[in-house]
């Protein structure tokens, strides 16, 4: 009887140690997974995204993930501006504020290098009034980062300038492509009513194991 009793003690104190092995180690894999970010401007030249069979890598996105940090980090202070992180990790549909940003940043990219590869092949070109209305689009965002800001970015400003103009040359392009189907130019944005059925005659993929580690909130911020 006395030898059940301690069979049973041991069982339960086996029991309960797996338990606490099983929390330490699923706390121990929580920390390594949010150690193991990386930082963009270590992975400016790996692959991005894929469009169409054409590989870009981070240093093409890197407007488009800047434009939208900057844009939650002013929500976020608006929110608490004694802290500002409360906006970045609260949940919006389901998922996390920054991981949303994140991911409506690289549609935008997506969105973009559509129109601007059918520009190409299309022939269309800036005007010289569109072409320093987007120059100063770039000196606006240029001058809106600070010093450090710049640096964690780490692209030039003559690599901003040829980005700009692409952005540019997308939008153009929406409009003439939209004007062509006879429906509004804003039907073929990234949440447009038709862009989701335009994008299905496209191809895409997305570098999942980087885009997941990239902790977006720490590109351009501290």
């Amino acid at each position: 009887m006395a030898f059940w009793k301690m069979d049973r003690q041991s069982a339960r104190f086996t029991a309960l140690m797996m338990l606490l092995l099983g929390a330490v180690a699923v706390a121990v894999w929580g920390r390594a997974r949010r150690s193991d970010s990386i930082s963009f401007k270590e992975h400016l030249d790996d692959w991005a995204v894929t469009v169409d069979g054409e590989k870009y890598v981070f240093r093409d996105l890197a407007v488009y993930l800047a434009y939208k940090e900057q844009e939650v980090a002013e929500q976020a202070r608006a929110y608490d501006l004694e802290n500002p992180k409360k906006y970045w990790n609260a949940h919006t549909n389901g998922q996390f504020i920054r991981v949303a940003a994140k991911n409506a940043a690289l549609d935008q990219a997506v969105h973009d290098i559509i129109f601007y590869d059918m520009a190409v092949q299309e022939g269309t070109g800036l005007t010289d009034a569109e072409a320093a209305f987007a120059g100063n689009q770039k000196l606006d965002f240029w001058n809106d980062l600070e010093e450090e800001g710049r640096a964690r970015l780490g692209v030039s400003e003559t690599e901003l300038d040829a980005l700009f103009e692409r952005m540019a040359l997308a939008q153009k392009q929406q409009q003439i492509y939209a004007d062509r189907q006879g429906v509004d130019y804003r039907e073929y944005n990234v949440t447009g009513s038709l862009y989701e059925e335009f994008l299905e005659e496209h191809t895409y993929q997305t570098n999942k194991r980087l885009i997941k580690r990239l902790n977006f909130g720490t590109i351009t911020l501290e």
